[in-house]
């Protein structure tokens, strides 16, 4: 068998095992609220890690739940990493407080996340008024659209993700989900916000979070892309443009990063039901029951449960 034919064979089987756990999933409803804000809490823990660390941030692991859950903060980082580091988990609660209040992605909702994930920076919100660069002035990996072009783009990019949010809940609906064409979706809604970089600065870091967004919106575990993950990550990004210039089929584009985030949430949800397995078969053999009135809405998918958390950097 060829490389190619046995990394789409694995891509399947990734993805009968999402639809095996998908299905499991939705029969683990409701859940204890306190097991959900835990699981949900460390997850947030070590996506807050894991997203900063790509950018370059040196706060370990360890830091970061340090400060994350005492306050307490490294000397030898800067003040700039401890307010990313603060900031994204701001960001990340945020979306959650956003689901309960049915919130649609919207420019402001954009401009909202940036706030956090640049949280004590001059132009946190704002689209920028300058011309930035994927790379460095020494070496250019990509020129984004002029700030000119910034508002008109966003639009464009907003109206494209609402409307297929609106198809995805629909294709979530069905007894047959199509997944592979969901995560080409998540993909190509990824790539096309960090084409435009609307923002000076962390874009990246907005970018994980507005997918994490769109997945929790549909009823799905948030992926966490970690940092020993990182070269993939950027070599899925770089593959569309060569794509687009080479290739004739359109899902060339985005399937090194659709089979990525497939992977990622094969391992949350894996671990979703790990974590709360015992519940519920205790649950259903009526050995042990707990209160659980009105807690069905906070019993949807949030993170990552008692596994360890990747250290990364």
């Amino acid at each position: 068998m060829s490389k190619s034919m046995d990394m789409q064979q694995k891509y399947r089987d990734i993805i009968e095992r999402l639809d095996v756990n998908y299905k499991k999933i939705k029969t683990m409803r409701p859940l204890p609220a306190a097991g959900v804000a835990y699981f949900r809490n460390e997850f947030a823990i070590s996506t807050t890690h894991n997203s900063n660390a790509i950018e370059g941030n040196t706060f370990t692991y360890d830091e970061t739940k340090l400060l994350l859950e005492k306050g307490i903060t490294s000397s030898a980082r800067s003040f700039r990493e401890h307010e990313d580091i603060v900031g994204y988990k701001k960001g990340f609660d945020f979306l959650y407080e956003a689901l309960k209040q049915g919130t649609e992605i919207s420019e402001d909702f954009v401009k909202r996340i940036h706030s956090f994930v640049q949280q004590g920076a001059e132009d946190a919100g704002e689209y920028r008024t300058i011309q930035n660069y994927i790379g460095d002035l020494s070496r250019v990996v990509y020129t984004p659209c002029s700030p000119r072009e910034v508002p008109d783009k966003m639009k464009d990019y907003i109206q494209k993700v609402r409307s297929d949010s609106k198809k995805n809940k629909d294709l979530m609906a069905r007894e047959n989900i199509e997944w592979e064409k969901l995560f080409h979706g998540f993909a190509e809604h990824h790539i096309e916000f960090e084409r435009i970089h609307p923002f000076t600065d962390g874009n990246g870091r907005t970018g994980r979070l507005l997918l994490t967004y769109e997945m929790i919106s549909l009823g799905l575990v948030p992926v966490d892309i970690r940092y020993d993950e990182r070269s993939r990550y950027y070599a899925a990004l770089a593959a569309y443009e060569d794509k687009l210039r080479y290739s004739t089929r359109p899902e060339s584009k985005t399937e090194k990063l659709a089979k990525l985030l497939a992977e990622c949430e094969l391992r949350s949800s894996d671990l979703w039901i790990k974590t709360f397995s015992d519940y519920c078969q205790a649950d259903a053999s009526g050995t042990e029951k707990a209160d659980q009135a009105g807690q069905a809405s906070a019993s949807s998918p949030g993170g990552k449960g008692k596994g360890k958390a990747s250290r990364g950097k």
